[in-house]
């Protein structure tokens, strides 16, 4: 009897040095292969992450091909052009000069004096015509209808003759009589559009005509000359039809705006082709 359980024990060693035996094996092999995967993931990451990062771009390229394009009529997208369009005594270097314009940079006077045309729109006159008057309500509304809600700051601002200061009755004042003249004028004409429920995008074509030379320029600082115009011709009609049937030749801008509604659209910035 005693024979037969040292026998038994012998038997539950061998079975059991046996397991210990597979389940040793079996660990080294699941090392082997977490360490195989690891190096192959780390050898060839470059390619695993790429095929991801193309992955999402696919994704979203498909995305922003079914969103839903949106028409707008030319008087609507005229008002949006006009809107990004400061005061000046002739073309403003604002616009014309700046190759970029990121609208989340820019300081509280120079949002408004981006838009310094519809601003100045809703300005009165003092009775002595002294001062030019605009309240805070229009400049507030102004800046939002563009811009967005609340995003109209209190600021000391410039439209190109003087500076307007607010003062404690809620209206911005400035004092006239800067008086000056200028022979150059620009036009800006919208070429094209393209736009979704998201995001508004209007190319225009602008050209700049000097009337001390009778000359349309590409660029503000009249260094392309594009044509002469003879003296006969009205500059404006001119000016307007050139840009139209010359949109290779002349400069543009390509503005941007977005909306989170599909309906109201706010200024995001524009770029400068020059």
């Amino acid at each position: 009897m005693e024979k037969d359980d040292n026998k038994n024990m012998e038997n539950w060693e061998d079975v059991k040095g046996k397991k210990t035996g597979a389940s040793t094996i079996i660990i080294i092999v699941l090392v082997l292969i977490i360490l195989g995967l690891g190096c192959f993931i780390f050898l060839n990451k470059d390619s695993i992450f790429a095929s991801k990062g193309n992955e999402k771009e696919s994704k979203e390229v498909i995305d922003n091909e079914k969103e839903e394009s949106v028409s707008f009529s030319d008087s609507e997208l005229a008002k949006y052009v006009e809107y990004i369009s400061p005061v000046s005594i002739g073309p403003s270097a604002l616009l014309y000069n700046a190759n970029s314009v990121d609208s989340s940079l820019l300081s509280a006077s120079k949002k408004i004096e981006y838009i310094g045309s519809l601003i100045y729109s809703k300005a009165t006159y003092s009775d002595d015509y002294h001062y030019s008057i605009i309240t805070e309500e229009d400049v507030k509304k102004a800046v939002e209808e563009v811009y967005g809600p609340n995003t109209y700051e209190k600021a000391v601002f410039n439209l190109g003759c003087g500076d307007y200061n607010l003062k404690e009755d809620g209206k911005y004042y400035s004092q006239t009589g800067c008086g000056g003249t200028t022979m150059l004028m620009a036009k800006n004409i919208v070429l094209d559009y393209k736009a979704t429920k998201s995001k508004l995008e209007i190319t225009t074509g602008y050209a700049l005509y000097d009337g001390s030379d009778d000359t349309i320029y590409k660029d503000y600082d009249q260094n392309i000359a594009l044509e002469k115009i003879s003296g006969s011709d009205n500059r404006d009609d001119y000016l307007t039809n050139f840009i139209k049937n010359n949109p290779d030749k002349v400069s543009h801008i390509v503005y941007t705006f977005t909306s989170e509604d599909g309906k109201s659209y706010y200024f995001q910035g524009f770029k400068n082709n020059k």
